[in-house]
């Protein structure tokens, strides 16, 4: 278990509802921009039935507001930052400079990008921890298939790319599941072998428009009873690190997130979008705002409090059915219940 001190502690106020520190982690999203057309993205797939506007599209965090965050966040006692955004970080002028103001602070550093526009040297070279590359493919044709204005040179340049940074950045080759490349699960584990990263698998959305990308009923079961299975021995026998088992509860829906497991975001995580907005979990629910004050006012104030009250009362908000928080929650609940079995917790 990681940094067990601090995560005591905020899980004991879990317990007590009440949270004893900060986030572990504050989550930054950076731009609205992206160079790509994923096929199920909620903002820039091409078959959307409501396409986000070009206004949106532009916005981008200041520096300012940026590097404001990022200090706050560490006096709040977080321990993570995250580079994302509605788009691709790799499209902000100020990326590079944004994370070494992270690495600055001392804080651990996540990017979650498509990678083809990362420079791969300068990502080592500032010593980026961890990256979310952005694959939903084992295949060259399966990634042209999922990222259509893109040629299948892009898969080979961006497995070259991760196998250059390997030694400094932990890579989680992330794979959103869906009706285009299901058939490759088990070779989404060995391709993670291959490059020496660590397989996510994610349920993939399907926004309005996109519904034929979802899977089959036939197909989930194809994929519960045969895939997942077959992925997890092989990932056993290459020694891959992976998520199906928090995939796996998902897609099954025997632990919808929050209901089963319990929603800790009040406790280990916040959002800070575009524009702004401070967010209490992926869905957008707000619950403040940069210009309401210090982050960690914030982060305490009645309008936070409120959202975690809802959630520990199991008043769900409609998105917590596609949680895009869920591993966290799977593992939070894993380690609550771990220590609680052994007399760590009250």
């Amino acid at each position: 278990m990681k940094n067990e001190d601090t995560l005591r502690e905020r899980l004991k106020g879990y317990l007590e509802r009440k949270p004893r520190t900060g986030p572990e982690t504050v989550h930054l999203d950076v731009t609205n921009a992206c160079n790509l057309d994923c096929i199920t993205c909620w903002n820039y797939a091409p078959e959307l039935a409501v396409p986000k506007s070009v206004a949106w599209k532009r916005q981008r965090m200041d520096a300012a507001t940026f590097h404001r965050m990022v200090d706050e966040s560490a006096e709040a006692g977080a321990e993570r930052i995250v580079i994302s955004g509605g788009g691709e970080p790799f499209t902000h002028p100020e990326i590079y400079a944004f994370i070494a103001k992270v690495k600055a602070r001392g804080l651990r550093l996540t990017v979650i990008t498509n990678g083809t526009l990362c420079d791969w040297e300068r990502v080592r070279g500032l010593g980026v921890d961890q990256l979310l590359l952005n694959m939903a493919s084992a295949s060259p044709e399966t990634y042209v298939a999922y990222h259509p204005n893109q040629p299948p040179e892009t898969f080979h340049r961006l497995l070259e790319g991760v196998r250059g940074v390997r030694e400094v950045t932990a890579v989680n080759l992330v794979q959103v599941i869906n009706r285009v490349n299901y058939q490759e699960l088990p070779e989404m584990v060995r391709l993670a072998y291959q490059v020496g990263a660590r397989s996510s698998f994610k349920v993939g959305d399907v926004p309005k428009g996109t519904e034929h990308h979802a899977l089959t009923d036939a197909q989930k079961q194809q994929v519960l009873g045969e895939l997942i299975p077959a992925a997890r021995k092989l990932a056993k026998a290459l020694k891959v690190k992976h998520n199906l088992d928090a995939y796996e509860a998902q897609l099954s829906g025997k632990w919808p997130s929050g209901q089963e497991t319990g929603c800790f975001a009040g406790y280990l995580y916040s959002r800070v979008y575009v524009d702004g907005r401070i967010f209490f979990c992926c869905e957008h629910i707000e619950a403040g705002h940069v210009k309401d004050g210090p982050f960690r006012e914030v982060w305490r104030a009645p309008a936070y409090e409120a959202v975690r009250q809802r959630l520990h009362r199991g008043e769900y908000y409609p998105g917590c059915a596609r949680c895009g928080k869920h591993d966290m929650n799977f593992a939070a609940a894993r380690d609550l219940r771990e220590l609680l079995e052994a007399g760590e917790l009250p």
